[in-house]
């Protein structure tokens, strides 16, 4: 491919506020691409990567109407190590190919990948710069609960992802999200001050 402007992949667990920190960039003006929105568009009905997954997890993964049991999809594959293993081999590379495409026609001093296993996937390799967004697993827990996930299947999704620690040891940038909503918005700024700094960009005027 072409060449493409500086990547900034934003990760952190489930429930710790990562499409609102991606909006929150998004307003400033960043590019972003929500890797997970990218699995969901690969996925639709009718698509050679839904017949390999069917291929692979058998019919049960398909709804009668022919899309994906995302419900399925989680609670019997994200909760099974060796499945994860086996659905990433069949969605990560398709992923990749479509997060450079897109990559390839920004313009802007960087753009940001949102992605919810960017760690696990070993998309860090990828990525110019981390940003990972921390949050207490009680707050988490709430805020995921609220939005309807049953409590096994989210201790099943912690279980799956990396730890805080390992979180950590790969950020270049950490923002904690347990406060409120202004003090998430001072850090997203900070941050993007810092990227724009990074990647040789004027800051705001």
């Amino acid at each position: 491919g072409g060449m493409s402007i500086p990547a900034v992949g934003l990760t952190g667990g489930i429930g710790s506020g990562k499409s609102t920190a991606s909006a929150m960039f998004a307003e400033l003006g960043v590019p972003v691409l929500d890797l997970d929105a990218v699995g969901h568009g690969l996925t639709s009905p009718g698509s050679p990567v839904l017949g390999e997954l069917a291929e692979a997890f058998g019919a049960d993964i398909l709804k009668p109407d022919g899309t994906l049991d995302r419900a399925y999809l989680a609670e019997h594959c994200f909760a099974d190590a060796v499945r994860t293993r086996r659905l990433n081999r069949i969605m990560h590379p398709r992923i990749w190919a479509e997060e450079q495409r897109w990559l390839e026609e920004q313009k802007a001093p960087y753009a940001l990948i949102e992605a919810s296993v960017l760690i696990e996937s070993n998309g860090v390799a990828r990525m110019d710069a981390v940003v990972v967004i921390l949050a207490g697993l009680e707050v988490r827990r709430q805020r995921v609960l609220a939005k309807g996930m049953k409590a096994p299947v989210f201790d099943a999704v912690v279980a799956r992802q990396c730890d805080d620690e390992k979180r950590s040891d790969v950020a270049d940038f950490i923002i904690r999200n347990d406060g409120d909503m202004t003090s998430l918005e001072r850090q997203v700024r900070q941050v993007h001050e810092r990227l724009l700094a990074r990647f040789g960009a004027a800051g705001p005027p």
